[in-house]
């Protein structure tokens, strides 16, 4: 594995470590012999342990949501991070669902009437605010999982998990356990719960005042194809500065449309002393994008990512963009210079109609040796393969491969080139969910 995907993967290991502890705290103050010595001790162990990597995941989840750019380097990318995010929460949720059930089945020993007793609300308190916590956490559950909302109304939703986390901090530090009766235990603990909530009070309750977002006005807004919007910011303030290929989150502020935050690729070269961004309509927020005005005020955060010819240290690469996954590439391409790349670039799309930017990236491909372009029509040929891209690159030894488009055609790809001999850590792709 090379030095790059070593320092991507530390995230990863970071993560279970730090969730890790607790049970090596744990394991420290009681044989395991007496911890297991039957049936009844055993569920209440297995019970402890649920909720103690539960938790410590749980605080986890909050710190991946902040979106920090130190984290882009040991994940690989923004992308990556909110995959972590979302399994992380997702380990962290069933761990904290069983531990209550754990606890239960030693009364189910008894009697079915004292398990259900035990699950349900009481004059304990402390063990009430765990329960609705998890209630809280399953509600939120159903309604990303279940329940296809837009985004801007599951949103709210998403931030009552900083309710939640709360009601389960103060679940761990009120009932009488072993967090109580260890010292290092409770403060570690105690460290992951004030870790949790800061990140929440971060990102969440005072993101408007602590994150770090350039004001752009908005310049102009043309259709350059069907459906499709370019739009040109110039800076209020102070220019941001980007890499070819990043994203921002954006938000415009105008009469007409929506506030709601909204990940885009940049389109624009670093060189432009305008913010170019390419959108494309798929939803109920960009479908409202043509109200947008000349002098709109858009708020941009970022940039992030990691997917640019630039981060890559092999001048010899294939781009594949299907659709509107174009948008990165054009950031790309418009700031290519005479600096011994050699590109292949794959622009795919339905029919001839999407080709919108083939004009200009043929000027590009015809004014140097850097990028050669090939356009290619599902209607007419069917569906680009990986054979197909070896066959016309001549081969793909020695060469990354950058790809981007809709999800189905990425994971076509992306396994076709495994099966055609190149290795993982040379495929690239932008893959970006926020659900």
């Amino acid at each position: 594995m090379s030095p790059l995907r070593i320092k991507e993967n530390i995230g990863w290991l970071f993560v279970i470590i730090l969730s890790l502890i607790p049970i090596a705290i744990w394991y420290s103050m009681v044989p395991l012999n007496v911890r297991f010595s039957n049936l009844s001790v055993s569920l209440r162990s297995f019970g402890q342990v649920a909720g103690l990597v539960g938790m410590a995941m749980f605080s986890m989840t909050l710190v991946l949501n902040t979106r920090l750019k130190v984290f882009e380097d040991y994940f690989g990318g923004l992308n990556k991070v909110y995959i972590a995010h979302h399994i992380f929460g997702a380990i962290a949720f069933i761990l904290l669902m069983f531990h209550p059930l754990f606890l239960a089945g030693r009364f189910l020993l008894v009697s079915v009437r004292s398990a259900t007793s035990f699950l349900l609300p009481s004059a304990n308190w402390p063990i009430n605010f765990g329960m609705f916590a998890l209630l809280s956490m399953m509600v939120l559950l159903i309604l990303t999982l279940f329940v296809k909302l837009s985004y801007n109304r599951w949103l709210p939703t998403h931030k009552f998990l900083g309710g939640a986390f709360f009601l389960a901090s103060l679940h761990i530090f009120l009932i009488p356990s072993d967090i109580s009766r260890s010292l290092p235990l409770r403060y570690y603990m105690l460290s992951l719960a004030a870790l949790g909530l800061a990140a929440y009070s971060y990102k969440t309750l005072f993101g408007s005042k602590f994150i770090k977002k350039f004001e752009y006005d908005v310049d102009s807004i043309k259709e350059v194809g069907k459906n499709v919007f370019e739009i040109k910011m110039t800076p209020l303030k102070r220019r941001m500065k980007f890499v070819p290929g990043q994203f921002v989150f954006v938000s415009f502020h105008g009469s007409g449309v929506s506030k709601e935050v909204h990940p885009f690729s940049i389109s624009s070269s670093p060189d432009d002393d305008r913010l170019g961004l390419t959108i494309k309509v798929l939803g109920d927020y960009t479908s409202k994008l043509n109200n947008l005005k000349k002098g709109t005020v858009a708020k941009v955060e970022g940039p992030y990512g990691r997917f640019s010819h630039k981060i890559i240290g092999n001048k010899r690469q294939i781009w594949v963009a299907g659709g509107i996954g174009i948008t990165p590439f054009l950031s790309m391409a418009r700031s290519l210079k005479d600096e011994g790349y050699s590109i292949d670039l794959y622009y795919c799309v339905k029919n001839k109609d999407e080709l919108i930017f083939s004009n200009e990236l043929s000027k590009i491909s015809t004014k140097g040796e850097s990028l050669r372009m090939v356009t290619f029509c599902s209607d007419d040929k069917g569906h680009i393969t990986g054979e197909f891209i070896k066959e016309t690159s001549k081969g793909l030894s020695g060469k990354d491969i950058l790809i981007c488009g809709p999800p189905g055609m990425m994971k076509a790809l992306k396994k076709q080139f495994i099966e055609l001999g190149v290795k993982k850590r040379y495929i690239h792709s932008e893959e970006f969910e926020l659900l």
